[in-house]
């Protein structure tokens, strides 16, 4: 059964208040270990973690060597796939070994993992009911946690429980199928084990590591020391027109046979250049696709063989020579998990003609969004957009629904068809629409309940198929409240919301969309594209974009423009976003935080809204997650209250 976490939220709010489980809204497993959470009395608004205990971890280093040994090069394996902490306890909770892309993150290694001191979560259920297990957000009892995506599976041998392998990413969600490859990684370790002191040979791993790497989305390869396929998963193969690569050089599909000393070249940075592969051959045309290699890691097996992960990001087939296809036909891209979530809803929305309201700061898309909701709608018409805030209020209504000839002074002698008309069985995007005067409101809602326009000058209404959808950076909600928002009419707009991410909140993105705008200005501006050097992209993830992604497009131009050579460094970004001058700009305080630092400012407005994060995070601009890591960036103590309605 699938619980959303809207759903977790609320049955998390009713267990913490009120003491009751709502098993309907959240998996029993995890209702279970809140039950066992309450009884051995831990507070959910605790922040403290367990301390590393360094002799005791030398101790069980010691003791579990054979397993540490056999365990490591799979969780070197599972590590790469899902770019994310993995660990592994004993039998009674106990870390011995904590692999993590993180500088600095000294909770769980050393220590105890139980629910009395860090909570429930996934590794705490799989030790008390020793089945793998997923658990994400509002499903973790403390709310430090609730940013959290974990996953575990139990390492069981003769029906005892060995250890537990878990998988944690404290920052959003995991992989879809995190939860596959960890148990699937359990299994191999589970073998090694039963296989003895005698290491296990590689051909005998082979189909068990493919099994791992068939779960990842993107196109994943294993090299042996000499460019040889050990493996590859299906979405490589598949890109090959199912060629069987295993076996093979790798060097037979490249373009460029001088990047295999680059794929096998012994570094463990984070690249990110790109590879382009050859696919089969046509009669008339050489067809090749392109990867952006986003993970690499050698692994060294207990036979002495090393192994080179690769993992990909797919850019798409081209013909040579190779263009950047532009996806869906707009700048619609991203992989985070707070764009993946609108794009589910745009997939799952398209082709039904309900209403859409767009909402989202400046520059965070709305209309590529609601471009895509277009394209992906099949409607046979036009996609019309109009900015209801930029234009007079007469004016505004001759372009939405036209006029007929001599309407007013100046009109066209054949008078003009309006957006309504132009956008017939298509799709009208109504920008700005908080902006509308109060009397094209009520215009606007005849339309929607009678699908039918009146040109200006004429008194013959005329039906029009339009697919409506709204976008306001404005909070819908208070204006209707202050009166200036006809509220029947934001019940007819608001059948489907989607709320877009500012860029801050999807950073990951930025890499992508970087490249893609480089890409098409380069395209547009018949200039060579460039590459960014990794010391500018970190510069772009730092940044706060406040102008979100329309500000990243223009610095991405103004560098492009300037820039010499082939390669984007830092000497072309704009001073103000360069790492001293923003943070000296972020430090300047508005209205509101004068005199205050941020730490105080946060305290103050939860003491104001008697602690309500919904409130406070609305107050601040934020979403609740961000609300939740400042608070324990700067370990804000908590009191139950936050959780009342």
């Amino acid at each position: 059964m699938h619980y959303t976490q809207e759903e977790i939220l609320e049955a998390w709010k009713n267990f913490i208040v009120r003491g009751v489980s709502q098993e309907d809204k959240v998996h029993p497993s995890v209702a279970r270990s809140w039950e066992r959470c309450r009884k051995l009395g831990l507070d959910p608004w605790s922040t403290e973690f367990p301390k590393c205990d360094p002799s005791l971890l030398q101790k069980k280093r010691t003791q579990y060597a054979e397993l540490l040994s056999l365990a490591a090069p799979v969780m070197n394996y599972l590590y790469t796939l899902l770019d994310c902490n993995i660990s592994i306890c004993d039998s009674d909770g106990f870390v011995f070994e904590l692999i993590t892309p993180l500088k600095n993150y000294p909770r769980t290694l050393g220590a105890y993992t139980d629910e009395a001191t860090c909570g429930n979560g996934a590794v705490t259920i799989a030790l008390k009911e020793k089945i793998p297990m997923r658990t994400d957000g509002y499903e973790h009892y403390r709310i430090i946690s609730q940013n959290h995506s974990g996953v575990s599976s139990p390492i069981m041998i003769d029906n005892a429980l060995v250890a537990v392998l878990n998988g944690v990413n404290p920052f959003g969600s995991l992989h879809d199928k995190a939860l596959a490859m960890t148990i699937t990684a359990a299994k191999l370790i589970e073998y090694c084990l039963m296989a003895g002191p005698k290491p296990a040979k590689p051909l005998e791993l082979r189909p068990r590591i493919k099994t791992m790497i068939d779960d990842c989305s993107s196109p994943v390869l294993v090299l042996e020391h000499d460019g040889t396929i050990y493996t590859a998963n299906h979405v490589f193969a598949s890109s090959l027109a199912g060629s069987d690569t295993t076996g093979k050089s790798l060097g037979n599909y490249l373009a460029d046979k001088h990047d295999l000393n680059r794929l096998l070249a012994n570094n463990y940075e984070q690249p990110s250049e790109e590879i382009e592969f050859k696919t089969n051959f046509t009669p008339h045309k050489r067809e090749t696709f392109r990867c952006r290699l986003l993970r690499k890691r050698q692994i060294r097996l207990l036979s002495g063989e090393v192994h080179t992960l690769l993992i990909f990001k797919k850019q798409g087939p081209v013909s040579i020579p190779h263009k950047l296809s532009k996806p869906h036909g707009i700048d619609y891209i991203g992989e985070s998990t707070a764009w993946s979530k609108v794009d589910s809803i745009v997939q799952k929305t398209a082709k039904f003609p309900s209403n859409v309201l767009l909402l989202g700061e400046t520059g965070t898309g709305k209309e590529v969004v609601a471009k895509a909701i277009h394209q992906r709608s099949g409607r046979k018409g036009n996609f019309v957009a109009i900015n209801c805030g930029a234009l007079p209020k007469d004016l505004l209504h001759s372009e939405l629904f036209g006029y007929e000839e001599g309407a007013f002074t100046g009109a066209r002698a054949h008078g003009s068809i309006g957006k309504f008309e132009h956008a017939h069985e298509g799709t009208l995007l109504l920008d700005e629409i908080g902006e509308m005067p109060l009397d094209m409101q009520v215009t606007l809602l005849r339309f929607l309940q009678e699908r039918t326009i009146t040109r200006i000058n004429s008194n013959k209404p005329k039906k029009v198929d339009v697919r409506i959808i709204a976008a306001t950076n404005k909070d819908m909600a208070e204006l209707v409240r202050l009166g200036q928002f006809r509220q029947d009419l934001y019940y007819r707009l608001n059948v489907i919301e989607i709320n877009l991410p500012p860029l801050h909140e999807r950073k990951c993105d930025i890499p992508l969309l970087a490249e893609y705008f480089i890409s098409e200005l380069s395209r547009q501006y018949n200039v060579p594209s460039k590459q960014i050097h990794p010391a500018a992209l970190q510069i772009l993830c730092g940044y706060s974009w406040p102008g979100n992604v329309r500000e990243l497009k223009n610095v991405i131009e103004k560098a492009l423009i300037l820039s010499e050579g082939l390669e984007i460094t830092p000497d072309f970004l704009p001073e103000y976003i360069l790492p001293s001058q923003n943070a000296t700009s972020q430090s300047i305080p508005s209205t509101s935080r004068i005199g205050e630092s941020e730490r105080e400012h946060i305290i103050n407005l939860l003491e104001s809204y008697n602690g309500n994060i919904f409130q406070t995070a609305k107050a601040l601009k934020m979403s609740r997650n961000t609300l939740y890591r400042k608070i324990e960036k700067y370990n804000i103590q908590l009191k139950t209250s936050v959780v009342k309605k």
